[in-house]
């Protein structure tokens, strides 16, 4: 009996010895499994890496999961930019010869890497194909792995990496606000990634100034807090936000007596602290939250001047200039707290890089990227991701041109092409189109257009004389008139020049200009002083009197247009005649009818519900009506009267089609382009009437990309 208990105790020992054994033998299988999941899934490199090593040094024996540790260490490290690199590989070789498969892989990339010494350092840029319509403010949490984004007015969060490969997202969740509608603008995660700040679109009884509360939430889902409400004017860089590492301080603009600067507040409450004593935006709080990185603005965000990157103390005190810029912008650190990256919208194709110090000063020359081609400008730096890829929104490559179309529909034909051309204008004879276009480089292209003409068959464009570069005298983007007179010697267009500038005031003070149609002569005919704005002039059929509209320009908010009146002049001067006037419109568009009876314009009520409406004014008693309703009304909507003065033409708010409008019974026509994704953006109706001429554009729909292996190979101390 007892030789029988024995037996069977020695049994059931050597089935726990052999159970052990095999499990152990189990165990660097599962470990290789988890080590490889942080790498590819998780994307935390740093500690695969550690996991790699644990493997090698827990399982020295077990020599084929051994190299391949040693394999995927040499991986991590060249994602990561770094040289140790070449030396895992070379581990594979020296310790691990015997395993065949791993040692072809690990030549292969050791000499990939080696070839790669002596060629200049290429980062590589990869499109996430996120299937939805993206807004101009995206950001990507501390670990890389979410990104946050407004739609619809609301929040979302979106796992950067789904379950289709690694350029394609995974399931966007939204966020609670409460009902409070997320502005665009401004978006920031908390170091930690437990919270998310956004600005809050202002409430319909607060636009006079159009203050903004800034609010945070839980990025996991919860209950959002107001931390402050305040001004910041119109432009969006104004509106970036930032939160601190863990979440405690908010870092914004605030603008008084049109001054801006860089605030920090507890998001417990208390006391505003003003950190800069220079005009600034866009705070950026460092990973240690020990800095704040800022851009210095003089102009409430407006791109005049020389825009630099400083740093400061987030506790306030000496600021240190880091990077020159014409237009810097979207700053953002590197996880380590060594680097800022930033824009220059000045330089809009390119992605600069400087290194800074930990006390926030200057350590090097900033280093330039550029794009690859296909992408039309950078608009956004969306964050800086722990295995050093930079998350940037950008605009895909957009396609200029100006194309002619039979009145009643059919194919279009193109007459310019790669020329951002505005406000197409045909000659009487209807030979030539005439356009104004911005410079292809440099500072404030849209404040320096010039006037250009084209042949209507197409050709080149050319430009008109460079007299008026000598003068200063700046066309209008839109709202610019630029018709040519009836006997085609003379452009009426309204400019501006330095002078006109305005003090405290977001729009120029326009007068009414004559311009040869050959550019060598200029000869202003209103002049009237003060914060008043001429635009949208158009010559009567007999070229003797010149309509246009005038508005008078508040010191108030971001929306400087007060009442606003359509003239009449002579052509050769003198004093304007008032014909219309309202204090609760907008007016839009003016064009003198063929017949000469009747102006057509545009209007848009100030307040809700913003009715619409195309109309026309009888030229001789000053009696208006309204013809219909409008879809949209802006500034990039045109109005172009057919030959016999019975219908007019203008572009719809979708860009789509060209809408065609009986005087007689408000009744519309549908005009098809038969273009593929062309906007149409401004448009005219030829003197015969058989041909529409428009300015359209394709592309430029906002994407987000991951920039990576962009830092220099470099040693870095364990």
């Amino acid at each position: 009996m007892k030789t029988k208990l024995f037996l069977l105790l020695v049994l059931f020992l050597a089935t726990i010895n052999i159970s052990i054994a095999f499990q152990e033998k189990q165990d660097h299988k599962v470990l290789f499994e988890k080590a490889k999941y942080t790498m590819e899934t998780k994307a935390d490199l740093k500690e695969a890496i550690n996991l790699f090593e644990s493997l090698i040094k827990t399982y020295p024996n077990e020599k084929e999961y051994a190299a391949k540790a040693q394999f995927h260490i040499g991986l991590c490290y060249e994602k990561l930019g770094l040289k140790q690199a070449q030396q895992a590989y070379q581990k594979v070789l020296d310790n691990y010869p015997d395993q065949q498969g791993e040692v072809a892989m690990a030549k292969e990339r050791l000499n990939q890497l080696l070839a790669l010494q002596d060629v200049p350092h290429k980062p590589t840029f990869r499109k996430i194909k996120i299937p939805t319509r993206l807004s101009w403010s995206v950001k990507l949490s501390p670990d890389g792995k979410t990104l946050a984004l407004v739609s619809d007015k609301k929040l979302w969060v979106m796992p950067l990496l789904g379950n289709l490969g690694p350029e394609i997202p995974g399931t966007p969740v939204q966020l609670n606000t409460e009902g409070i509608e997320v502005e665009w603008t401004g978006l920031s995660w908390s170091g930690d990634g437990k919270w998310i700040a956004f600005n809050e679109i202002p409430l319909e009884e607060k636009k006079e100034r159009w203050n903004q509360s800034i609010f945070i939430v839980p990025s996991d889902g919860g209950k959002p807090k107001k931390i402050i409400e305040n001004y910041r004017d119109a432009r969006v860089v104004n509106y970036r936000i930032s939160l601190s590492p863990a979440g405690k301080k908010l870092a914004f603009s605030s603008i008084e007596d049109k001054k801006q600067y860089i605030q920090t507040i507890s998001v417990e409450g208390g006391n505003l602290k003003q950190l800069t004593n220079v005009q600034a935006r866009e705070p950026v709080f460092s990973p240690d939250g020990k800095m704040i990185a800022y851009v210095e603005d003089k102009n409430l965000g407006r791109g005049e001047g020389e825009l630099g990157l400083w740093v400061i103390p987030a506790q306030g005190g000496t600021s240190h200039f880091v990077a020159d810029a014409g237009k810097a912008s979207s700053p953002i650190w590197s996880p380590d707290g060594k680097m800022i990256a930033f824009l220059d919208y000045s330089h809009g194709k390119q992605i600069n890089i400087v290194p800074v110090s930990k006390d926030g000063e200057s350590a090097g020359k900033v280093t330039t990227i550029d794009v690859p081609e296909g992408i039309e400008e950078v608009r956004l730096l969306a964050g800086w991701t722990p295995d050093n890829k930079l998350g940037v929104l950008v605009t895909a490559k957009q396609e200029f041109a100006l194309y002619t179309l039979p009145a009643q529909g059919g194919q279009a034909a193109m007459i310019l092409r790669d020329c951002y051309a505005l406000q197409p204008r045909w000659s009487p004879d209807g030979k030539q189109v005439f356009y104004t276009t911005p410079p292809r480089e440099g500072n404030n292209r849209m404040y320096r257009l010039a006037l250009a003409s084209v042949s209507a068959k197409g050709g080149s464009g050319k430009l008109l004389s460079k007299n008026q570069e000598g003068k200063n005298l700046r066309q209008l983007a839109f709202q610019g008139g630029n018709r040519v007179s009836p006997d085609s010697k003379t452009i009426v267009s309204a400019a501006w020049t330095p002078e006109d500038t305005l003090a405290n005031i977001n729009f120029p003070a326009t007068h009414i200009w004559k311009i040869s149609v050959d550019g060598s002569e200029l000869r202003k005919i209103t002049n009237k002083q003060g914060p008043y704005a001429d635009f949208c002039p158009c010559w009567s059929p007999d070229g003797k009197s010149i309509a246009f509209v005038r508005t008078y320009l508040k010191n108030e908010g971001i929306d400087p247009f007060g009442d606003v009146s359509i003239y009449t002049i002579n052509s050769s001067g003198g004093e304007p005649k008032l014909l219309t006037s309202e204090s609760d419109k907008f007016f839009n568009s003016i064009n003198w009818s063929p017949d000469g009876k009747f102006i057509a314009y545009l209007t848009k009520e100030k307040e809700a519900p913003n009715n619409k409406a195309l109309n026309v004014i009888n030229v001789d008693n000053g009696i208006s009506r309204v013809v219909g309703e409008v879809p949209s009304v802006h500034v990039n909507i045109e109005l172009a009267w057919s030959p016999d003065s019975k219908r007019i033409a203008f572009n719809d708010g979708d860009g789509k089609v060209i809408k065609v409008m009986s005087v007689g019974d408000g009744s519309v026509q549908d005009i098809e382009t038969g273009l593929v994704d062309v906007n149409i953006y401004h448009l005219d109706w030829s003197p015969d009437g058989k041909r529409f001429v428009f300015a359209g554009w394709k592309g430029g729909n906002k994407e987000f990309w991951l920039m990576e292996n962009f830092l220099p190979e470099t040693e870095t101390k364990k």
